[in-house]
């Protein structure tokens, strides 16, 4: 079975988000322009805490299917993200996000293995656009077998669905996966969630804007006849 996000219903301001499209297209260029080699001199050792390089990992992909999961993931949820916070909040909590995963990586891990990929990061977005917008759908893609469809859950349904995967798979000691990122990365959402009065836009999201402008006085007036040459107030 293929699940893949494909995009949320939070209404947000319209401008396209420049700084998430800005990480799918290094983390594409970097994928077909390095030598498996040269990623793995990029990738993160859990022996070293290398603060470069916990953030250089996050751009790096294994392969094909690696690269195409965490982009979908990541821009289904960064992207709503980045149009309701301001571009220093955004840039911020990426570099928290590749920090904190790795470290709770070289903490937890029992094994050397290097890691890299973004879905670490890709898991705080999630745990922030959980503990923000928890009812909020997300559009979604499903194959299974000869079956093709398009389904809209909540996000609380759909993030604590992939969570609940991720903790059978860590308790099974699946190989090839870094679930220690996924879940240290969840929680460094649901805990940056306690700033959002720091990182949100000045005047909040734009749909609250519109709401607030269409929103209907509780003030009674008076109906008086209207001055001459003027319209009704």
């Amino acid at each position: 079975m293929l699940i893949l996000p494909l995009g949320t219903h939070r209404e947000a301001r319209s401008s396209p988000p420049l700084l998430t499209l800005l990480v799918c297209l290094v983390c594409i260029v970097l994928y077909f322009v390095m030598s498996p080699a040269t990623k793995m001199a990029f990738a993160y050792d859990p022996r070293t805490l290398h603060v470069g390089h916990m953030i250089s990992a996050a751009f790096l992909h294994a392969d094909l299917s690696h690269l195409l999961g965490n982009l979908f993931f990541f821009y289904c949820f960064s992207s709503t993200i980045e149009k309701e916070i301001t571009a220093k909040g955004y840039v911020a909590i990426f570099l928290m996000f590749a920090v904190i995963t790795h470290v709770a990586y070289s903490l937890m891990t029992k094994t050397i293995l290097p890691s890299l990929g973004l879905s670490g990061v890709v898991w705080g977005f999630m745990g922030l656009f959980l503990a923000r917008f928890p009812f909020q759908r997300v559009d979604c893609f499903i194959w299974f077998l000869w079956i093709f469809r398009t389904i809209a859950v909540p996000a609380i349904v759909f993030v604590l669905g992939f969570l609940m995967m991720d903790i059978v798979g860590l308790r099974r000691n699946e190989p090839g996966i870094n679930h220690v990122a996924h879940l240290s990365g969840f929680m460094g959402g649901l805990i940056l969630v306690g700033f959002w009065g720091v990182l949100e836009r000045d005047g909040g999201s734009l749909a609250a804007q519109a709401r607030a402008r269409v929103r209907p006085s509780r003030v009674t007036t008076t109906l008086r006849e209207p001055r001459r040459g003027h319209d009704w107030n």
